[in-house]
Formats: structure tokens, C-alpha cells, sequence
């Protein structure tokens, strides 16, 4: 006999069957405890297969949101964050984010996640951009949490990330600057001069200019004509 204090293991032997239908037309069979099983798991229960053991709470908790007693909850089972489902905010505070995201925004390192106190929680799911691969899914308001321990406050951490995208930012002026100084180098080489140096022709072949009866060569680098005649 199941109790609210133990593991609650299902046998599809123990149960007084009582078929019902739920909204959406699947048949359920009712435990008789106050639980109801689709008839897929106490199939899954009567061959012998492997049926998950739900471990139930000895006692209610109470939602930090609402005030309401509950049982279980996701973000209670997932995080030790006593918050009911009904409660929790998806889109922000409890919003899942990845640990390369949390990273960028938070401007955390990997030791801040695993190696200090207490460990940050997280989730696995499959990486919709890479099938052979999975990633740890973290709760936002606990990131923001360990942020707040690493940099002191959200304001410090705010100045941070300017202080970042200025450098960025300079970076990738430099950056610029140096690929249009390279183009304008390949264009006006023959007239570009780097301080301190004189620049050598280095010309091609020979070549004849019938038109006006003359020889030339051209200079690899910086493409200067030199005509002269053969007596």
C-alpha cells in the first residue's frame, strides 16, 4: 500500500482497476490512491518492465511567491528553489539559460559555476543545434545570484560589461584601421614609403613595344615602367 511518506512503486497486481478517459481522450486507470496511471504504464508494469520511482516530499513546502503549500514543483525538484509551478516565471526570473550565455552576460568562468560554493544547479537537455551533443541549462535568478557574490552588484557588474564593449569596441577600430592602412598600401605603392626604408624595383620581364619601337619591364611591386631602346 502506498503512503504520502514513502516511494510510491507501482504493480499493476496491487491496484483496484477503475478505467476513466482524461480531456484529451487517453484512457487512465485509477490507482485508487489519489493517482492516475495512463494504461501505457500499467502495460509497461504487468510484463515486468521497469516502472520510475517517484519519490514524494515527508512534508509540504511553502512557495516563496505565493504563500501556498505544495508538494512538488519543478523548480523545488530541479534547483531547491521553493517556488509552485503556478508561480514560476518562465520568461524572466525563472527563465532556463545555458552556461555559455550566463558567461557572456555575467561575465562568469567556469570555476564560478562548479568549484565555488555551493555549486550552481542545472539541467541537461539535448543541444538543438547539435544532435550528438547535450547542454547544462541554469536558472537565471541563481546565476544572477552568483554574479552579485563575483563582482559585489549588479551596478559593478553593469560597469564591467561597458568597460568590455569599450574594449571591444576599440578592438575592432584597430582592427579596421589596420585593413584600410593594408588597402591603401596595395594601391598607392608606389607611392607608400615605410619610414626608414627605400624602396628597390624589382621588374619582370623583358618586353617589346612594337608600336613605338621600344623595350620595357615592369616592377612587381609597386607596377613602375621602365622604356628604353636597343640600338
Amino acid at each position: 500500500r502506498a503512503c504520502p511518506h514513502t516511494p510510491l512503486a507501482v504493480h499493476a497486481y496491487d491496484l483496484a482497476i477503475f478505467v476513466v478517459s482524461n480531456a484529451a481522450g487517453r484512457r487512465a486507470v485509477d490507482t485508487g490512491g489519489g493517482f492516475l496511471l495512463d494504461q501505457e504504464t500499467m502495460a509497461a508494469a504487468s510484463q515486468g518492465s521497469p516502472v520510475k520511482t517517484v519519490q514524494m516530499p515527508s512534508e509540504h513546502s511553502t512557495c516563496d511567491s505565493c504563500g501556498k503549500a505544495f508538494l512538488l514543483s519543478f523548480l523545488l525538484e530541479n534547483f531547491a528553489l521553493e517556488v509552485c509551478d503556478n508561480c514560476r516565471d518562465k520568461e524572466d526570473k525563472h527563465k532556463l539559460i545555458t552556461r555559455t550565455e550566463s558567461k557572456a552576460e555575467y561575465l562568469l568562468k567556469d570555476c564560478d559555476f562548479d568549484r565555488r560554493e555551493p555549486p550552481l544547479k542545472f539541467i541537461v537537455k539535448k543541444n538543438p543545434h547539435y544532435t550528438l551533443g547535450s547542454m547544462k541549462l541554469y536558472l537565471k535568478c541563481q546565476v544572477e545570484e552568483r554574479a552579485i557574490e563575483v563582482w559585489g552588484s549588479l551596478e559593478e557588474l553593469d560597469r564591467e560589461l561597458e568597460k568590455k564593449d569599450g574594449e571591444r569596441a576599440k578592438r575592432k577600430q584597430k582592427a579596421f584601421n589596420k585593413r584600410v592602412k593594408e588597402l591603401r598600401m596595395t594601391v598607392r605603392s608606389s607611392l607608400y614609403r615605410p619610414p626608414g626604408t627605400n624602396h628597390v624595383h624589382s621588374y619582370g620581364d623583358e618586353e617589346h613595344d612594337a608600336d613605338n619601337d621600344e623595350y620595357f619591364k615592369i616592377c612587381d611591386s609597386c607596377g613602375h615602367r621602365m622604356s628604353y631602346e636597343k640600338m
